[in-house]
């Protein structure tokens, strides 16, 4: 099992920038399409290392990048399992 956060975001140009502010601080952070679980819109969600999304929504924030939802989940093949949102 691995647990993950998500980010999802209003626009594909959010999302690009917030991988890019991500990874420009060294933290671990890809982006994925948007799981069919989370959304059944086409889209990009960021997907984050738990230990490191504090980190990362943090230098969001201040970059002005708000996502639009902020998922934990568990990854369980190519299904996500225990999905909670994260306020």
């Amino acid at each position: 099992m691995n647990e993950l956060v998500l980010l999802t975001f209003p626009s594909t140009f959010y999302a690009l920038r917030a991988e890019k502010v991500v990874q420009g601080a060294g933290l671990r952070g890809r982006l994925i399409p948007v799981p069919r679980e989370l959304s059944s819109l086409c889209g990009l969600a960021l997907e984050l290392d738990p230990a490191e999304a504090g980190r990362a929504l943090y230098l969001l924030q201040a970059t002005g990048i708000v996502p639009e939802r902020k998922v934990r989940a568990v990854k369980e093949g190519p299904c996500l399992k225990n999905i909670s949102d994260i306020l």
